[in-house]
Parts: C-alpha cells; structure tokens; sequence
C-alpha cells in the first residue's frame, strides 16, 4: 500500500496543477504520427524492436528471460532462495511487461536505444537465474565486441 501511494505522488501533483493526461497523450499520438513515427511501418518495427533488445541486453538476458518465466510457472517458495528467485522474476517481469506494451503500442517505433533503456536495464538481472555465470558472460562479451566492430553507426 505505501508503494502505491509513492507512486502516485506525482501524477497526482500534476493533475492538481492543471495538466490534462488524455489531452496530453492524444497530441503526443498526433505529433508522433507527424514526423517519423508516421512514415514507419508498424508490422516491421513490433519486430524489430525486440530483435533490437535482444541485441542490446544480450543473448544471456533473453535465455535468462526463459528462465523467469519457468520461475514464475513453478512458484516453489519453500527456501529462502527459491523466494528471493521468485521475487527477482516478478521484477524482471514487469519490466518484460512495460516493454511489450511500449512495443504494441507502436509509440516507440526503431527507438530502443533511447526510451526502452530504462526499462532493458530491469531485463539484465535475470541473468542471475542462470547456470554457469562465467560462460553466459563471456558471450556476452563477444557479442558486444562484435556489435561495436562489425556496426558502422552514425554515432
């Protein structure tokens, strides 16, 4: 309960200042759809968008999500670990949630780098739910190398 009071400090505070939620949220659709959200197409980027994720948390991240989902189907809470398993799952997925939504949505069309960060960072601890840490880094390592090596970006 004291957490969802936390969060609703702000929205809250904001509306009380006279900001208008839908009215914003229905010219930030309008503006999107104006400049290059317009002009992308909706079926390619619900794709490439979590390819694009994928690549930018790593080939452990997305078997570490396989993972979370075995931990939540099976629930077993019977040792402290098993719970504290269980309640990194839950985290991770929420955070697999928001980005599925985003994604759906077709607001954030090739734009990962820089509004699902946020949220791909809270993909990254399902990693812990992995064996053999040290091989999952390594991967990790090598497929970051390539990117940065074999990717000519305009950065």
């Amino acid at each position: 309960m004291p957490l969802l009071a936390g969060l609703a400090v702000v929205p809250t505070a904001f509306t009380l200042a006279g900001f208008d939620w839908w009215e914003a949220y229905h010219l930030l659709v309008t503006r999107y759809h104006q400049g290059a959200g317009g002009v992308r197409p909706y079926g390619y980027w619900v794709w490439a968008n979590l390819a694009c994720t994928v690549l930018i948390t790593g080939l452990a991240t997305a078997a570490g999500l396989r993972r979370t989902g075995a931990v939540l189907l099976h629930r077993r809470t019977d040792t402290p670990g098993r719970a504290a398993e269980a309640r990194l799952a839950l985290l991770v997925s929420a955070a697999l949630l928001a980005l599925l939504v985003a994604d759906l949505s077709g607001m954030s069309k090739a734009e990962t780098e820089r509004i699902w960060l946020p949220f791909a960072v809270w993909l990254l601890p399902a990693c812990a739910l992995l064996p053999r840490p040290r091989a999952w880094l390594t991967a990790q390592a090598l497929l970051a190398l390539l990117l940065n090596h074999l990717l000519s970006t305009g950065w």
